[in-house]
């Protein structure tokens, strides 16, 4: 139908339908020129029914062609999904943790993910950053416990900041995962991580 060659997409929703009335000048040469367009009649469709829509749609004025010319303004909501990224963990084998597959949004803090999801993260080798001695820092991105290592996908997270890089000069594919937002720009595609790299 007529949907084919617009920008409709399924799922679209019609927020908003005004007729928008034209005035048709006559001008030099004889040509029809169109100016000042202004609403002539709206109606509100965002979340009625499709029958209360289809109504809503048909009580708007037939269009009149003989002085005027009559558009149809579509308002529409798009609801996009959202991009997710697969994530294979795999555990050091001291560990004795299966590998496993997780899933998480784009957008999602790696840390923040894993732990809600039920991954052990700690790594009791780890040394904080400012004092050189053991300690959770809380997200702070000063203790190394959370340190990850990314064996494939390091492109679907985000750059790492200069204190970041440098707490980790030494270990180029590490990652601090309480400073990593997976899906990075919005993007979807698989990872491969090492949990605790320090005990491999």
């Amino acid at each position: 139908g007529a949907a084919e060659d617009s920008d409709l997409l399924p799922g679209d929703s019609i927020t908003k339908v005004s007729v928008l009335r034209m005035t048709r000048v006559t001008t030099v040469g004889n040509k029809n020129v169109l100016e000042e367009k202004e609403d002539l009649y709206t109606v509100q469709t965002e979340c009625l029914s499709y029958d209360a829509t289809v109504d809503a749609i048909g009580s708007l004025p037939p269009p009149v062609t003989d002085q005027f010319q009559d558009f149809v303004q579509l308002n529409l909501k798009r609801l996009r999904r959202r991009p997710k990224v697969t994530i294979k963990l795999r555990y050091p084998p001291d560990q004795n943790e299966p590998d496993t597959t997780i899933e998480m949004f784009a957008g999602e803090n790696l840390r923040q993910g894993m732990l809600v999801r039920g991954v052990k993260l700690n790594d009791p080798l780890a040394q904080r950053f400012d004092t050189k001695s053991e300690g959770n820092c809380g997200a702070g991105g000063l203790c190394r416990t959370c340190s990850i290592s990314v064996l494939r996908g390091d492109d679907l997270l985000n750059p790492q900041r200069v204190a970041e890089q440098q707490m980790l000069e030494n270990t180029p594919k590490w990652r601090l995962a309480c400073k990593a937002i997976v899906g990075y720009g919005m993007k979807e595609g698989d990872m491969t991580i090492q949990v605790n790299p320090r005990q491999w």
